[in-house]
Order: structure tokens, then C-alpha cells, then sequence
């Protein structure tokens, strides 16, 4: 019995095929779709926590002032900042803020707001809230229907 193996011929060399190559091309354009999908979106809710962190900050920022105050028998709501840039400036020995104005902008380049808020049981507290371009607004409290901004 004889054994026959097959040679080729050294003029021949291997390539990719012209399907396999559409094969692939195909398969990255899906993958690319998918990422072009997706990325903005959480980009979007990336955005969004950073903005939820900074109210808090902020909002912190408003409780250290309110509690600095020089005026100790002043009602809290009367011993609020005048202005956000109040935070920023060095109050007693260094500003409220850890990142001093910068820490008074959104993720969006907007300057947060604030609010005194009453609770059913008489007291107030503050609200520090953004909203993001897409309309959801945002608070320490956390964003959409948690944020507590009406």
C-alpha cells in the first residue's frame, strides 16, 4: 500500500479569503455599533453619580458654613451662605470647599443651586441640585424621582 501526500507547489501561498475578511470587517462594524450605542449612555449616568457626589459635597459645604456662623442664635435658614462663591471664599482659615469655585460647578459646566426645604415636622434642611441636560434632576439625595427637587 502506498502512501501519496499531497505538495504544493512553491508559487502557491496562503492568504485570507475575500468572505473571510468580509467575515471579520462584519463582525467589528457590530461591535463597533454596540460601542457607539452604549458608551454615551453611560457616559451620561457616569456624569450623573459625579453630580449626585458634588451636591453632597456642597451641601456639606453649606452645613460647615451654617455651623461657622458667627452668629450662634441666628435660626440656621438666616445664617445660609448669600451666594454659592460665599463657600468658595476662605471663610475662617481655608475655603468650605476642597476644590474652592471649581467645586461649585456640575459635571455640565452649570453652577449648582440651593434651596431651604421644610420637613412635615417643622424643620428645614437645605437641597443642593443640578439638572442634567437630558432633564433629570439631580440632589445629594441622588438623581430622578430621588433627588426630592420639585
Amino acid at each position: 500500500m502506498m502512501l501519496t501526500t499531497t505538495r504544493r507547489s512553491p508559487a502557491r501561498r496562503e492568504a485570507f479569503t475575500l468572505i473571510e475578511v468580509l467575515v471579520v470587517v462584519a463582525i467589528l462594524v457590530i461591535l463597533a455599533t454596540i460601542a457607539a450605542i452604549y458608551v454615551p449612555k453611560q457616559l451620561m449616568e457616569a456624569k450623573k453619580g459625579t453630580a449626585v457626589t458634588g451636591c453632597s459635597t456642597v451641601a456639606k459645604a453649606i452645613d460647615s458654613y451654617i455651623t461657622s456662623s458667627q452668629n450662634p442664635g441666628v435660626a440656621d435658614e438666616d445664617r445660609m451662605p448669600p451666594n454659592p462663591q460665599a463657600l468658595a471664599q476662605p471663610g475662617w482659615a481655608t475655603s468650605f470647599l476642597p476644590d474652592g469655585s471649581n467645586s461649585l460647578l456640575d459635571p455640565w459646566g452649570k453652577q449648582y443651586e440651593f434651596q431651604t426645604t421644610q420637613k412635615e415636622d417643622g424643620t428645614t434642611y437645605i437641597i443642593v441640585f443640578t439638572r442634567a441636560p437630558d432633564g433629570t434632576s439631580i440632589s445629594q439625595h441622588g438623581a430622578g424621582v430621588k433627588s426630592r427637587v420639585q
